[in-house]
């Protein structure tokens, strides 16, 4: 069948599943929104203000779904504005997938550079970004290349540890037509190519696994991201509970496990709870699954916090670069985290167990109570400007297990990571990959699209929202109905701290009126300078079922003390 090529990359991305698109029109990729539209019934397309907007929203529609949405762009601004999004995509392991053309006008790239991305005659080299970027990317010079580069991005962006893939198309191309039935190499649909199944632990590792468990003295899991990829909450709590093992999780993990758990022992690392880092510290064998043991969530790799010279590491992670990376690894498996505890629960379901399991959940429930675990003497301050835990405490109470808590970069995720008490496994999606600041507004818009039945809440600093103020006229054109929770303190709050005391420079604002931009972009806005005021507020921004946003002042001196 002869078509339009525009018609016939949305049919393919149709074809492959995907249901979103996020985006800002421009170059030859414009052209594709008219066949989107058409088929609006069977995709959605979201109008982004700016492109790196789209990324985010597209990266937090990956974490949620584990499918790939298109981010539809111009070429040059795909590479960067967008890269915000598809970096922090790429380094968390969500399934994403960039379309864009090569800025290359009237299909000369041997012209001058004006916009030209394809790295000829001076131009920028488009798909050498876009590669440092992304598992995949492929330049189209030829219709039939442009579809099937389409099927084979949507191939990589989930096959083995999910990420973006990226095809580039000359400007040419979009106007072009595509004989569907006789174009090289054939175009076959979904249906007949299947995607790999993710890797799995063999039954001697699964065994392996479960015998260096059942032999320890004090062992303790890590959850990382891997575990949110996989949906692996069910398996997780289950081997937990057999072992009566006790779980912390990295940051990008956090809400593995809901830590209202008896043997949830909350974040680890440098933004963590002393109870987990105490525990990891102690244990005589360490599962770790889903987790790269990052720099961030072993406390920057303090010696003797994980020494395989005393301890017995099992590492588990998709990506067989990192199982065993960081530290020496006594069993390193490449395997996708619901699969690998899955094989583990079920060998162990058939072995004899002999811990006394009642004395270790008393020890983790002692633990837990003299570390004050989730608390602090700030949770109930009074003071003015407010207290970041006073703002953790009071959305902690005002939300329920259905609530989906998007956290920025900065001090406002940190205060969050430690202090917050997930009720509900999943309930936190974080960034950390990348650590972009201004991650959460359109991450947490997108995320309130996909959920329709649950309340979604965007929480960050007044640095991040600042950055991203055009989502709110975005949330405002859809009536999405996220909150937006802002900490504005008129600083970045982590920057000074790194900074210290005694050389302080570039990092105040003047107060922003972050509720004035929200209530002139359509949003129901609340402004709270006042702690007694908080509760109420938050919960009334809940539940008006619109738009909304409670702009907080925080004090600006307010200090988050890495655990070092």
């Amino acid at each position: 069948m002869v078509q339009p090529v525009i018609d016939a990359v949305v049919d393919t991305l149709i074809d492959s599943g995907v249901e979103y698109t996020f985006g800002v029109p421009g170059g030859g990729a414009l052209f594709l929104y008219g066949p989107l539209y058409n088929k609006r019934d069977r995709i959605t397309s979201v109008l982004a203000r700016q492109e790196g907007a789209a990324a985010c929203m597209a990266d937090a529609y990956g974490r949620i779904t584990g499918k790939p949405a298109a981010v539809i762009a111009q070429g040059a601004w795909a590479g960067s504005n967008a890269a915000f999004g598809i970096l922090e995509a790429y380094m968390a392991g969500s399934p994403m997938i960039i379309i864009a053309d090569t800025s290359d006008y009237g299909g000369l790239a041997q012209y001058g550079p004006w916009q030209n991305g394809t790295g000829e005659y001076g131009g920028f080299d488009l798909p050498a970004m876009m590669r440092a970027m992304t598992k995949y990317t492929t330049v189209a010079t030829t219709p039939g290349e442009l579809v099937h580069g389409i099927q084979l991005a949507a191939r990589h962006a989930v096959t083995g540890r999910p990420g973006p893939a990226c095809v580039l198309a000359r400007m040419n191309l979009f106007g072009m037509s595509l004989d569907t039935e006789t174009t090289t190499p054939r175009l076959y649909p979904a249906a007949q190519r299947s995607i790999p199944s993710a890797p799995c632990v063999s039954e001697e590792d699964a065994r392996r696994a479960a015998e260096m468990l059942a032999g320890a003295e004090c062992p303790v899991m890590i959850a990382g991201r891997g575990v949110h990829a996989s949906k692996a909450y069910d398996e997780l709590r289950a081997l937990a509970e057999l072992f009566a093992l006790p779980v912390v999780t990295s940051y990008m993990g956090k809400s593995a496990i809901a830590e209202t758990h008896e043997l949830a022992l909350g974040t680890m690392g440098g933004v963590g709870q002393a109870a987990a880092n105490e525990y990891i510290a102690k244990a005589d064998c360490i599962l770790a699954v889903g987790t790269g043991l990052s720099p961030e969530n072993t406390r920057m790799l303090a010696p003797g916090f994980i020494d395989p010279g005393r301890q017995r590491l099992i590492h588990i992670d998709i990506e067989a670069l990192n199982a065993g990376w960081t530290y020496p690894a006594a069993l390193a498996v490449a395997s996708d985290a619901k699969k690998a505890i899955a094989a583990i629960l079920g060998v162990a379901r058939g072995m004899k167990l002999s811990m006394d399991r009642s004395a270790r959940i008393a020890a983790i429930s002692e633990t837990r109570a003299r570390t004050c675990f989730f608390a602090c003497d700030a949770f109930c301050s009074d003071a003015a400007p407010i207290a970041p835990e006073r703002v953790v405490k009071e959305l902690n109470d005002a939300v329920d297990e259905n609530t989906v808590i998007c956290l920025d970069a900065g001090n406002n995720r940190q205060w969050f990571a430690k202090h917050f008490m997930s009720k509900a496994p999943g309930q936190i999606i974080a960034p950390g990959g990348a650590g972009g600041v201004g991650w959460s507004p359109p991450a947490a818009l997108a995320a309130q699209m996909l959920l329709e039945k649950r309340n979604v809440v965007g929480v960050s600093g007044d640095g991040g929202m600042v950055m991203m103020l055009h989502c709110l006229e975005t949330a405002a054109q859809y009536r999405v109905p996220v909150t937006y929770v802002v900490l504005n303190n008129s600083v970045l709050g982590n920057i000074r701290d790194f900074q210290g005391q005694d050389c302080r420079y570039c990092t105040e604002y003047q107060t922003p009126d972050i509720a004035a931009h929200a209530k002139a972009s359509g949003l129901r806005a609340f402004r709270v300078a006042d702690p007694s005021e908080l509760s109420g507020t938050l919960r009334e921004a809940l539940e008006c079922g619109e738009p909304s946003l409670v702009d907080i002042i925080t004090e600006p001196e307010a200090h988050f003390k890495l655990m070092c």
